[in-house]
C-alpha cells in the first residue's frame, strides 16, 4: 500500500479499500487465528462490520476503526472455535483464489436482504435519537397514524369500562323498582275501560258515564257501538233595535 487510506467508505470504493488492505491484513490475522478458515471468517466479518459503520467513520479514521474491529473479531473467533494446543499449522500466504473468494463473500453479505433490513433499522433508530435530541417539542406535538390508532383504542377501552361499571352492578337488580314509582301500581290496578270512561267527563261530549257503566250487557242495544252526541249550542234570534 503506497499511501494511507483517507477516503470515506462507500459501496463504490469498497473494492478499492479491500484491494489496498487485504494483502497486509491476511498474514496478521493468520498469526492470531492459526488456521485458514477462522482467518477468512474474521477478515470477511471485519470488512462487513466496517462497511456497516461507514456513516459514522470519517476518511482519516477508516483504517484505525477497521484495525480495532479486525482484532476484536479475531479474538472472538478464537474463543468461539478453540483449537487443540498440540496442533500446529503451516504458514500460509494469500493466494488469488482466497482473495477473490473472500471478496465475493463480502459483497454477498452486503447485498443480502437481511443486511439491508438490519442497516435500515439501525439507521432509523439513529435518526430517531438525533431528532429527539434536537427537536423534542416537534416530536411531542407530531401526529402519526399510530398515535391516532392508540387514541381510538384508548377511547374504546374507556367507554367499555364505563359502560360495564354502570350496567353490571344493576344487571339483576334494577336501579329503581317499578313498584316504588308513584302511580305505576295504581295504573296497573285500573283497567283500560275504566281509564277511558273516567276521561269522558272532561270531554265536550254529552255522554253520561254513569249510564255507560250501568248498561246491561244483555240488552238489545248492547251490541251497537256507543255513539257520542255533540252538544248543540243554543242561539237566540237576533233582535233588531231601533235607536
Amino acid at each position: 500500500m503506497d499511501e494511507m487510506w483517507n477516503q470515506p467508505l462507500d459501496r463504490d470504493n469498497l473494492k478499492a479499500f479491500y484491494d489496498a488492505t487485504v494483502e497486509m491484513v491476511f498474514p496478521s490475522v493468520f498469526q492470531i487465528c492459526k488456521e485458514s478458515t477462522r482467518t477468512e471468517q474474521a477478515i470477511v466479518k471485519s470488512y462487513v462490520d466496517t462497511y456497516q459503520q461507514r456513516n459514522s467513520i470519517s476518511g482519516e479514521e477508516v483504517l484505525f476503526v477497521f484495525g480495532d474491529i479486525l482484532l476484536k473479531n479475531a479474538n472472538e473467533i478464537i474463543d468461539k472455535y478453540p483449537l487443540p494446543e498440540n496442533m500446529t499449522f503451516a504458514e500460509r500466504g494469500l493466494d488469488e483464489y482466497t482473495r477473490n473468494a473472500m471478496l465475493e463473500k463480502i459483497n454477498a453479505k452486503i447485498d443480502s436482504r437481511s443486511f439491508k433490513v438490519s442497516e435500515f433499522i439501525s439507521s432509523d433508530s439513529k435518526k430517531a435519537k438525533n431528532t429527539k435530541g434536537v427537536k423534542p417539542l416537534s416530536l411531542s406535538l407530531s401526529v402519526s397514524p399510530l398515535l391516532i390508532f392508540q387514541l381510538i383504542v384508548l377511547a374504546l377501552i374507556i367507554w367499555g369500562v364505563s359502560y360495564l361499571s354502570v350496567t353490571l352492578p344493576y344487571k339483576n337488580n334494577k336501579l329503581i323498582p317499578e313498584n316504588e314509582i308513584p302511580g305505576t301500581s295504581q295504573f296497573k290496578s285500573i283497567s283500560l275501560k275504566d281509564e277511558y270512561i273516567s276521561i269522558l267527563s272532561y270531554l265536550p261530549l254529552n255522554i253520561d258515564s254513569s249510564n255507560t257503566e250501568e248498561a246491561d250487557p244483555n240488552s238489545e242495544n248492547s251490541d251497537q257501538p256507543l255513539a257520542p252526541s255533540f252538544a248543540e249550542p243554543t242561539s237566540e234570534e237576533p233582535k233588531a233595535t231601533r235607536g
